[in-house]
């Protein structure tokens, strides 16, 4: 009894936008199930199954909230579930706009296009019948359902700023694409249009208002936010000449630990699931450098290694560098007492893991007229 109170306490709290006119659910999980449609239509699928299950706790026929279930359920024949969970609905109790949802869904992808055409003309007044007619491959056809549909554009206008900062409406405007996002926010309270404004800001390069967004669409529901990521690698931004600071150490201290044959101190920089494959500046086969190669003689005593020109670049996502670098110095042979100089170019990559900067990657060769290690 307390789950059913808590239950109609929400509904009093929803938005009426109206996605489906008429549905084969109770009057209270209509209402919550419409609100699951504003979820799913806002990219925000964990809160469109949480008000698809809260609906069916209410009406456990409430045929649109099985719809929702499904609908954002994957369609890949291998492991998805959406066309068990389409095939378990009873079609025949399905109102008539849910009816025409279930055969879009059973439609292949290649059909929906022609099926979304006639659907709408069948059922011109429906939001959610009409929103299928919308796709990324033409922005303005997101455009044209907000103006038909204006109580029902928010995820729409969302969809139009991508349009307004990528050209798609015409020339780039970045202002025009920032009103929109904006609209978007007025109208649902969610934080995917906050992920958007995050993308928006990162596209200019303004990465601090970037992460000041994208923080916020985090706020939402912080455990295994899907926004983390982004978060990560705006931090990231604003914060790489840090990162970059803390890899050239990274870099030092390895190769301190290499010279001094510490593989303890080594270790710190190894990741247990990722192997480091390093060539030499003697231009031999590429190895597995691990604690074995501590226990190898090269028959050399180093007098002194300095790196120079080092510099650090980023995959876009942040989570992979890449350091250059030359290195010079000389080395003694033990059994000669024969002093070298030492000079290489070489380059290294480094995985942002959960365990933080791990080696992957170096390449040694010997600079013009250098040398580097003997055979």
């Amino acid at each position: 009894m307390k789950k059913i109170f808590l239950l109609l306490v929400l509904t009093s709290s929803i938005s009426n936008a109206q996605w489906v006119q008429k549905t084969s659910c109770k009057k209270d999980s209509e209402k919550i199930v419409n609100e699951a449609i504003e979820s799913m239509a806002n990219l925000e699928y964990l809160t469109a199954r949480g008000m698809a299950k809260s609906a069916l706790l209410l009406d456990p026929n409430c045929g649109c909230a099985q719809l929702v279930l499904a609908a954002i359920s994957s369609p890949n024949p291998n492991w998805g579930s959406q066309k068990s969970k389409l095939e378990a609905i009873d079609v025949s109790k399905l109102s008539a706009e849910e009816k025409t949802w279930h055969g879009y869904l059973m439609a292949s992808r290649a059909d929906r296009p022609a099926f979304a055409k006639s659907a709408a003309a069948k059922h011109p007044q429906s939001p959610l019948i009409n929103y299928f007619s919308t796709t990324p491959a033409d922005i303005k056809t997101y455009k044209t359902f907000a103006d038909n549909f204006p109580e029902q554009a928010a995820s729409s206008y969302n969809m139009v700023s991508y349009g307004y900062l990528r050209g798609e409406m015409g020339e780039p405007n970045q202002e025009m694409a920032m009103e929109y996002v904006k609209r978007a926010q007025q109208m649902y309270d969610g934080p995917n249009s906050y992920d958007s404004m995050a993308e928006h800001y990162a596209s200019l390069g303004d990465y601090e208002k970037a992460l000041e967004a994208e923080l916020k669409a985090i706020d939402y529901a912080q455990f295994a936010s899907p926004y983390a990521e982004f978060a990560g690698v705006y931090y990231a931004k604003v914060n790489q000449s840090d990162f970059s600071d803390q890899l050239i150490k990274n870099q030092k201290e390895l190769q301190d630990a290499i010279l001094k044959a510490d593989y303890e101190a080594y270790a710190k920089y190894e990741h247990p699931d990722m192997s480091h494959i390093t060539g030499d500046s003697n231009l031999t086969p590429f190895y597995q450098f691990d604690k074995t190669a501590f226990e190898d003689d090269q028959g050399i005593d180093w007098d002194s290694f300095e790196f120079e020109n080092m510099d650090v670049s980023y995959s876009p996502n942040m989570k992979t560098a890449v350091i250059t670098f030359n290195a010079t110095g000389s080395y003694t042979f033990k059994d000669t007492k024969k002093e070298v100089p030492y000079s290489t170019r070489g380059s290294s990559v480094w995985v942002n893991t959960n365990q933080g900067w791990k080696i992957m990657h170096s390449s040694w060769a010997p600079s013009q007229d250098g040398i580097g290690i003997p055979k």
